[in-house]
Order: structure tokens, then sequence, then C-alpha cells
């Protein structure tokens, strides 16, 4: 499967916690990387993971690690 990309629609895995939404819909805005370690402190991942901001259908927005996304629709 590849990684999600701007514009694209993605799951929030179940995993997640409950205020990232798991199972719910959103479209990615933006990418980013992790480029410290009190960055990824912040976030619990490692330094050169990719920070998704993502935007549910209702206006709310967030940043969410790669862990916790996968694309929808992917039909390769």
């Amino acid at each position: 499967m590849r990684s999600p990309t701007w514009g694209d629609t993605v799951r929030i895995k179940k995993g997640a916690s409950p205020e990232m939404r798991p199972g719910a819909l959103a479209s990615v805005c933006g990418m980013r990387e992790v480029e410290t370690a009190e960055q990824a402190k912040q976030f619990d991942c490692e330094i050169g993971s990719t920070l998704y901001l993502i935007e549910f259908g209702d206006g709310w927005s967030t940043e969410i690690t790669q862990n916790y996304v996968e694309a929808v629709g992917d039909e390769e």
C-alpha cells in the first residue's frame, strides 16, 4: 500500500487515541517530517517519521503520525 499524500482521503486506524477519531475518514491537507528530538517526543514517534495534517468533514484538523493513517480507495 502506498503512503498517503496531499489531497488523499485517509482512515484513522483503530489503535489511535479516541481524540484522533479511530475509524473516521479525513483529508490530508499537509505533511512534514519529524526533524528534532523535541518533535519526536511531542508526537511519540521517531525522528524521520511523517506527520500528516488532516482535516475531518466537520472542519476539525490535527496532526497525526504515519502510524495511525491509511489511504482509502487504494485498488492497486
